[in-house]
Parts: structure tokens; sequence; C-alpha cells
């Protein structure tokens, strides 16, 4: 792209231009105009530089005189280098940079799988995305994946090169590995100049842009001739595949016929293509030396479409019926989204906010609505609040706001119910915007209060926790009785526990126990006699039953076939209870006894000292003694897996499926170069799993899995799985 684009004129394509009117909030950070608004989601693998580019960003554009010092009150750095660099590295945080007469709104996201959740919130709020690729570690199976994601949803998308300036950069070799991964239109707009890189050549201005140490942008000049030659093959495919993409089919003849097409003509060309996500451009960068700073500012001003150019998400009333479609209007009903949910120790509950239509304006009352993951420890709520104050947020800076226009983004305080995913609309016009997907936690870890004093405290502290984390399920399980954190993996789980114990909880992890269950192997007989005399009436029971084991998942059947009345009808169904009482406390390891068939076929009663609670305890002693002398066998729970690996990955995995007693059921092609592989496997042997599939397949494998039955545990590991 040159300096001059042919869209600076305001409103061209939806694009806001210098004349649009700013609000009262600092900085530029209140637009009027919904056209005047970049939300761009910055995705890239941990180390891919993403932090320090923002912070060039932020130098360049005069908002940090240097990297974590202050300007205007706002800091973008910290004390403890380590604690903000892992803050940024596992949580959605939103840098908004005034540009020119409009904001940016830049959404930096985790780059660790694990962080999934806060990234899908991140491309939510966004109507772009700008991969950061790093000139020295080139592009990761995470990162592909990402990109696919968004192809999916139809994002706009850039690629940034970062990290120029170091000694093994390879900026040749991870353009080719983002043109292999991501598709032969991902173009460089810009080529590094080689002899110092310290600038950068317009491939379609013909000028070189250089960034001499000490100055705060870059300086202009034509390029050489030499330098023109060297770039000659990138400047070719350029305009070759700036040309494919237009919608004028006359250029490409007059290319090839030797016109030189027009640089503001090909400009033009090429925002659209990149706005409407057929076109993808590249610009190296360096964050030392401001390197490609200024151009990618240009890219995103110019380049990315504008909140009113993208699709709004589906919204019904509060019963689930449809409602006139929503537009970017800062006039029509308020919808807004919590995409992210925090807890400060002075603000309280603090909701990053992206508004889809409508303004958010301070002291206003709201309607707050659930959001569907009921499942997963979050309950829907449709409550009413008063919204207090709104704030943009840099860093751990928080600068109030008059108003939040539609497209663009803001921080809320001191709302009482909302969460991650709920939508704030008018008190008297409620609504519900249709939730995004959310990964599935699949591995648990289960906690204990330190002692009992602390239950109550970590209780509370997991609401907190898990209001702001969608991905995180918390379950109390009814068999085993353990509290269980359902996490996306190891650094996910302790980032979460980190946060509970922040919160002054004492808590520790134990063993996940698998919810056995225990059957009868084989037919027995059991006889319980509950008798006791004291002073007064005594207690007398007597009872004889049969037990047969049932097929998986029968269940449970009682059969009464006591003749002569010698159990008097009343107590029958005594003796059921008490069976069914000791089936929950199990008979053998403590665990839940199904799929059998218990028959009583005789007893005796006393007309005076014969209860109720007699017959239920001699009931249970029956089919205690029944399984001391038969064969009670423990069952394990086993689960349906698909799983999802590239095609190169699939012998390996299904070896290690192989090594965790899971039964292979068949293979897909699932498209492209991956296979879905199904599978029976034992729930003990998933407990890591979504870590280990992780090291298998370098990042590139997924799964899920549903509960299937209960099946025998094998003989060498039942002693042990007895013994958990």
């Amino acid at each position: 792209m040159s300096v001059k684009s042919t869209k600076d004129a305001a409103g061209t394509a939806g694009r806001g231009g210098p004349e649009g009117r700013q609000g009262n909030g600092s900085a530029g950070l209140t637009p009027r105009d919904p056209a005047l608004v970049r939300n761009v989601a910055l995705v890239g693998r941990s180390g891919a530089g993403k932090t320090t580019l923002i912070e060039a960003l932020l130098e360049a554009n005069g908002m940090i005189a240097r990297k974590g010092s202050v300007v205007d009150g706002t800091t973008v750095s910290d004390s403890d280098p380590a604690a903000i660099h892992q803050q940024r590295s596992v949580a959605l945080s939103v840098v908004p940079l005034p540009v020119a007469g409009m904001k940016i709104n830049l959404l930096d996201t985790p780059g660790y799988p694990d962080f999934i959740g806060e990234l899908r919130a991140g491309l939510r709020a966004a109507d772009a995305v700008l991969f950061a690729v790093s000139a020295v570690d080139g592009v990761d199976a995470g990162t592909t994946a990402i990109w696919q994601e968004c192809q999916y949803l139809g994002m706009p998308r850039a690629v940034v090169i970062t990290r120029l300036d170091h000694p093994r950069a390879d900026y040749d070799g991870v353009l080719a590995a983002c043109r292999d991964a991501f598709g032969e239109t991902v173009l460089p707009l810009y080529v590094p100049v080689r002899a110092e890189v310290t600038g950068l050549l317009g491939l379609l201005s013909g000028k070189v842009f250089e960034y001499p140490a000490g100055t705060s942008g870059p300086s202009p000049r034509p390029a050489e001739p030499a330098e023109l030659v060297a770039a000659g093959s990138a400047r070719s495919e350029l305009i070759e595949g700036i040309i494919a993409e237009s919608e004028d089919e006359s250029l490409m003849d007059r290319y090839l016929g030797g016109e030189d097409i027009d640089a503001d003509v090909l400009t033009a060309d090429l925002e659209t293509a990149v706005a409407r996500g057929s076109f993808f451009p590249a610009v190296p960068t360096s964050a030392v030396n401001g390197l490609g700073t200024a151009e990618l500012l240009e890219l995103l001003t110019k380049a990315f479409p504008s909140p009113p150019e993208r699709g709004l998400p589906r919204a019904t009333d509060l019963s689930g019926s449809p409602v006139r479609a929503l537009a970017c209007d800062p006039d029509g009903p308020l919808a807004a989204e919590v995409v992210r949910t925090t807890v400060d120790a002075f603000l309280g509950r603090v909701c990053l906010v992206r508004v889809f239509s409508g303004t958010l304006s301070g002291d206003t009352p709201i309607h707050v609505s659930g959001h569907g993951l009921a499942d997963r420890g979050h309950q829907d709520h449709d409550t009413d609040e008063r919204l207090t104050h709104l704030y943009s947020p840099l860093g751990a800076t928080l600068r109030p706001v008059p108003f939040c226009i539609a497209g663009d983004i803001a921080a809320v305080a001191k709302l009482g119910t909302a969460e991650t995913g709920d939508t704030l609309s008018a008190k008297d016009q409620p609504l519900l915007l249709a939730t995004w997907e959310m990964p599935e936690p699949l591995m648990p870890v289960a906690i204990e209060a330190d002692s009992h004093s602390d239950e109550d405290a970590l209780a509370r502290s997991l609401g907190k926790v898990a209001a702001g984390d969608p991905t995180l399920r918390v379950e109390r399980n009814a068999e085993t009785h353990q509290l269980i954190l359902w996490c996306m993996g190891e650094a996910h789980a302790e980032v979460v526990l980190d946060r509970l114990r922040d919160q002054g909880v004492k808590l520790h992890t134990v063993e996940v126990v698998t919810p056995l269950r225990e059957t009868f192997a084989t037919p027995a007989a059991g006889h319980g006699r509950h008798v006791k005399q004291s002073g007064g009436h005594g207690q007398y029971a007597v009872c004889d039953i049969e037990v047969e084991p049932l097929a998986r998942g029968a269940g449970f059947e009682f059969v009464d076939k006591t003749v002569g009345g010698v159990i008097p009808g009343t107590f029958i169904s005594s003796v059921e209870k008490g069976v069914r009482a000791q089936m929950q406390k199990g008979v053998a390891s403590g665990f839940p006894v199904v799929d059998l068939r218990v028959t009583l076929v005789g007893g005796k009663a006393h007309s005076v000292d014969s209860s109720d609670a007699a017959f239920q305890a001699a009931g249970a002693l029956a089919l205690r003694e029944a399984a001391a002398a038969g064969s009670v066998q423990l069952l394990e729970p086993v689960s349906s897996v698909v799983i999802s690996v590239p095609e190169v990955h699939v012998g390996t995995v299904m070896s290690d499926l192989s090594g965790r007693r899971g039964r292979l059921t068949g293979t897909t092609s699932s498209g492209g170069d991956r296979t879905e592989i199904t599978a029976e496997v034992p729930d003990q042997e998933l407990l890591k799993y979504a870590v280990e599939l992780r090291a298998l397949t370098a990042g590139t494998g997924t799964f899920s899995r549903r509960y299937l039955r209960h099946d025998p545990v094998p003989g060498n590991l039942a002693a042990a799985a007895a013994a958990r």
C-alpha cells in the first residue's frame, strides 16, 4: 500500500476519514461514528512477539515515550515483568489506539492452546484478525488451526511477520511457510531492504521507508534501481494477485498487455479484497526499531473493515423468538455482549463489553440476560441492573469515557450478575444474542479445601472465577462426591488454581476418582437376619434372597416370590428399600451396584417386633451375604471418543489408543488431510488425554467424548482400581 490511499476520504466503502467527529474522551477514545472504529484480534503462538508489537505500535503512536514508560497516565508495562507477561499470555486484553481520527481496538489474545476460549472471545469481539508470525520460529500447527477457524467464519485476515531484527530471522523462509500453511493469496506488501534491515520497500509505491535509529517514524526515499530489481518478482506476484481479486475483469488483460496499472487502482482493489476476506497481505516488522509499524497501522485503518461492514450475531427476545435483524447503529436498540469478566479488588466485577447495536451510557438501567452454559456451572439469569461507569481499558488502566457506541468496546464495572457470554440490552427491550461456540473442557482436576472453614471461601471464589471463564466447568460428582474442575489442559488448571489461591483460598488437589460400579458376576443367595432384643419392643426380621446378574444397562429388578405370607405384604417393600440402599453403598469396594435382579424367596416376621426399619436392615444384610458368597465384579465407565488428527499422526494416535486399552471402531476422512478416529476408551485412561494428545500430534489433535457404558475392569487392574 502507498502512504496515500484512495480511501482517505471519509465514508468510502464504509471507512471513516479525518473529518469524523470525536467524543469527549481522552485521546480520542470515544468515537461517535462506527465507521471510525476498527476491532482487530491479534493472534499467534506464545513467543510470536504480539505484546512487544503492541508496545511498538503504542510508541509509534505517541502513547508511550519508550517501552514501559508512562505518557498521559497510561502504562503498558509493570514492575514485575514476569507477572505482566503471564497475565497477557493467558487472558484477552484490549489496547485502544487512536490513529488519524480513528480508533483501533487491538485485542491481544493468548498464545497458549489451553486458552482457546479467550481467543474465541477475542474473535467474537473483532471484525478482522492480524496473525503474528515470528521470523525466527515460523508457523505452528495451532496458528494454522486458528487460521482455518477464521476462514470458516469468513473473517478478514492479514499477516505480520515479527522479530525481523533477530539474528536467526528468516524472512523469506517464514513467508514461504505462511503461504504454504495459509494459502497462495498471502502476499507481502513490503519487503525488507537487505543491506541493514532498517527499511522496507513498498512494492506498490516503489519507495523505501527507512527507520533510522532515534527517529519516531519512517523516512521515505525513492528506491534504488538495484532494490527494485531485487524485488521485481515479488512486485509482479503481488500485482497479479491483486488483479486476480479485482472486480474489473479487464485489468488482467491490460496488465498482460504491458500496461502499467495505476497504483491507486491496485490499492483500492487490494483494500476491497482484504475487507471481504479473500486476500491476505503480509507486513514485516521489528519492535526493536519500529520497522513496519506505520505501514501496519495504515493497513489496519484503511484495509480492514469497520463494524458496519460486518454481520452481527443473531438476536432473539428472552423467549427465543427472533427479533428484527440488528444493525451497527448507535441509535438502534441496545445489544452488547460481555466477552471477558474479571474481578478487581476495588471495582468488583469488571466486564469487557462489545457493543453491537445502540449506545451504552453511564448511569442507565440495563437488562442482563443469561448465556446458556448451565451445564458448566454458569446458571442462566435475567436481571435488571444499573450501569454506573464506562471505561476504556489499556493494560491495567481504566480511563472513564462518557459512552460507547455500536461497534466499539468498553469496560463496565460493578455489574453484580454479568458473566462472560451474557447479553446487555435495554431494560424495556431485553434481548439475547446467540452465544459463540465454546470448546469443551476435557481434563478433570479434583480439589479439596484444606479445612472445613475454607469450604465456604472456596465456594465463593469458585463462583467468581467461573463467572469470567466459560471454558471452566465446575462439577460435584454425584457418585464420588469429589469437586471436579474440568479444564482445557494443565496450564489452564494452574491458572484457575492460582486465581483461587490469590483470593485467599487454601486448597489442594487430589487424585481424580473414576466412578466405578459393582455387579454380580454369578448368581448367589443371601440370608439376612436382623434380630435384636431390648427392654420394650425388639427388632425382628428375616429374609432370604436370590441374586442374578442382568445385561449391562438393564438396571435393577426386584421380584417377590414369597408364599404363605411368611413376610407380611407391608414389609415386602421394606426389603426392597434395604436392598436398594445397600446397592448405593456397594457390597465389596464401596461403589454402587448395578444390573441385577433380586428375588425375595422367603423369610420370617414377628407380630410385635417386626418393623419397616428391621426389614430394611435385613434386606441390606442379605445382599451383603450374597456378595460374600458369590462373585462381585468391578465395572469402569467407558466413553466413545472421536479424535481428529492430520493423516501423518494417525498411526501414532492409534498405537497410543491400544496402550490405553482402547478399542478402535473406525476411521474416516474428515476433509483436507485430517482423519477422524473413533474408539471406545475407559475413562481412567482419558484423565490426561487432553494434554497427551496435544503432545502426540504437535498440538494438531482434538477429541470429543461421551459416556457409553460400564464394562468389567480387567482382573489385573481390579485390585488397584478397588484400592483407589
